[in-house]
């Protein structure tokens, strides 16, 4: 029998309320300030409950900041329209994470303080998110020019998606830091940013720096 004031949830349901929870948690307060206790208390659930989805708080922490990832990642995940430039791709996707973070402020955050931690378990998680955006953008690029890319262009776009992705990052953490920064800018300096270093790019195709130039902005 369920103890009184607490919900009958399935597993699945409680793990994820107890995920959201911990954004909300992690994003107000360090991370040597939470106790997993106290996730538990607020969660109305015992201690032996938590710790069976969780081994410990460095576990939940994890689990929180590879659920905010897989969040995002849906939230950015922004179809082309017809006749939608490159440029306005990119835009739309930035915005749409300017966008997530405004509607998730305290999870955004629980997943920025744990980009670029020295935990091997939360290095692997960033790794795998920027992986995955990565490819997402490289295939609008491809898309963009209709045709494969290069072996060796492909390479040095990557590099440039990857040093981009930080470069955004670091905008919209500042954004979360500080909100009356305007996301319509952080959106149109992000774009610009990438179709700008792609454009210098050597040897890129006439299509791609078609598809980068200013003038089709």
């Amino acid at each position: 029998m369920a103890a009184p004031g607490r919900r009958r949830l399935s597993p699945g349901d409680r793990r994820n309320e107890l995920l959201a929870l911990g954004a909300e948690v992690f994003g107000q307060r360090p991370y040597d300030e939470v106790r997993i206790d106290e996730i538990a208390e607020r969660a109305g659930v015992s201690r032996a409950l938590m710790y069976h989805y969780f081994p410990d708080k460095r576990a939940f922490f994890a689990a929180v900041v590879r659920a905010e990832g897989e969040r995002l990642f849906e939230a950015t995940n922004t179809p082309p329209q017809p006749g939608q430039s490159l440029f306005d791709q990119l835009r739309a996707g930035v915005l749409a994470y300017v966008h997530y973070d405004d509607d998730h402020p305290h999870g955004a955050w629980a997943a920025y303080v744990g980009m670029g931690r020295s935990d091997p378990v939360l290095r692997g998680i960033d790794d795998l998110d920027n992986d995955r955006q990565a490819n997402r953008i490289s295939a609008r690029i491809t898309e963009a020019i209709g045709d494969a890319l290069d072996p060796k262009l492909e390479r040095d776009l990557r590099v440039i998606v990857y040093g981009w992705l930080a470069y955004t990052f670091e905008l919209c953490r500042q954004r979360v830091l500080d909100p009356t920064i305007d996301g319509e800018w952080v959106a149109d300096s992000c774009a610009h940013a990438l179709l700008d270093a792609i454009a210098r790019v050597p040897n890129i195709p006439p299509e791609l720096a078609d598809a980068v130039a200013p003038e089709r902005r």
